[in-house]
């Protein structure tokens, strides 16, 4: 919110020529285009709730009702010529105060405090006047397929997901839907797990197309949501780039993907030129060979089981298995290469990530 008052004062200023600074009744400066003043805020800090215009401290100050606090509006200098700016300055926050404490409920406060628009310091105070308090929570964030535009179809995902008093159901942007469900003796990870995939299941039933979910820790406050966003979007991240697309990725089962994540772009480079030197196999497996090798996995190197589910005979198999052992220097028939062979495909997965990032072509 705080952001959002900056802007206001910001373009009053632009407007008027006038600069202001907002005061809360405790003295506090809430924003503004004037600096804050020491002994102006310890003389408003005497007005408390008094609702008139006076002078102070070389200002003319203009009192704001905001959801029942009192707040104070100084604007730079005296006389006649700032009163008609400063009333309407003043009038423009009591306005948005107004339209503020009408429009917020618990899903716009949920939204606004983890965009930042309502600071720490703010948080419990308004998480209060839309009753929300601290309680363990999950946050889940879902990755959908196709935009949500229809405004029924949030409604009915509201009725569905977000039927606690403390639950918050909202759109983070037209591609991602955050639920933040509350659960009042905590939760397990088989039951947020279970949540998640019914979740899922919901959606595709209802909605008729395929979402990603991933989620957060238990937290126990209000405070820990901007942790269990960025944990939420990590999983789905983390899951996405180093997984086959899972329709659930939790946080806290991510494993050693989340360790490779955290490698420094220098040491993935040195790590894939001790494994493949120069030519990284991502230019050189095609489809069919990438398909041979995810299932031979799949089937815990097991070459009869992964010929008979790929349609081929167990010597063709054999064969590319060998083909690849020439072209990589690795024979994943061997565990040990197998790893090597895996977790090598992970850090290049992750080096891939971090080079569009830097915009590397």
């Amino acid at each position: 919110m705080h952001k959002k008052l900056q802007q206001i004062l910001e373009e009053l200023t632009a407007i008027s020529g006038v600069r202001f600074a907002l005061y809360e009744a405790s003295s506090d400066y809430v924003a503004g285009t004037l600096a804050a003043d020491s002994e102006l805020a310890r003389q408003l800090l005497q007005l408390s709730g008094q609702p008139e215009e006076r002078r102070l401290c070389g200002a003319t100050v203009f009192p704001v009702q905001a959801a029942g606090d009192m707040l104070f509006l100084a604007a730079e200098g005296v006389g006649e010529a700032l009163i008609l700016p400063g009333r309407m300055a003043a009038s423009e926050l009591r306005l948005f105060f107004g339209t503020l404490k009408k429009d917020m409920d618990k899903n716009a406060f949920a939204a606004a405090f983890l965009s930042g628009e309502i600071s720490a310091g703010d948080l419990y105070k308004q998480a209060g006047r839309v009753k929300l308090k601290d309680a363990p929570r999950v946050f889940y964030l879902f990755e959908l397929s196709q935009p949500l535009a229809d405004a029924g179809a949030l409604r009915m995902l509201a009725s569905a997901f977000a039927d606690g008093k403390q639950d918050v159901l909202f759109l983070q942007d037209e591609m991602h839907l955050v639920r933040i469900k509350a659960y009042e003796k905590g939760v397990t990870a088989q039951q947020a797990r279970s949540d998640a995939l019914s979740a899922v299941d919901m959606m595709l039933s209802e909605l008729m197309f395929k979402v990603r979910v991933g989620y957060s820790t238990q937290k126990e406050t209000l405070a820990e949501l901007p942790d269990a966003k960025r944990e939420a979007a990590l999983a789905l991240r983390i899951a996405g780039l180093f997984q086959e697309p899972r329709e659930v990725a939790a946080y806290a089962r991510l494993g050693i993907a989340r360790l490779i994540y955290e490698l420094p772009r220098d040491l993935c480079e040195l790590f894939l030129q001790e494994v493949f030197g120069e030519n990284l196999p991502d230019q050189k497996l095609d489809e069919e060979m990438q398909v041979t090798i995810r299932r031979f996995f799949e089937n815990n190197l097991n070459i009869s089981e992964t010929a008979r589910q790929l349609y081929l005979h167990r010597n063709t198999l054999v064969y590319r298995l060998e083909r690849l052992e020439k072209l990589l220097g690795l024979d994943i028939r061997r565990f040990d290469d197998a790893m090597t062979f895996q977790i090598a495909m992970m850090v290049l997965a992750h080096y891939r990530d971090v080079q569009r990032d830097d915009g590397v072509r």
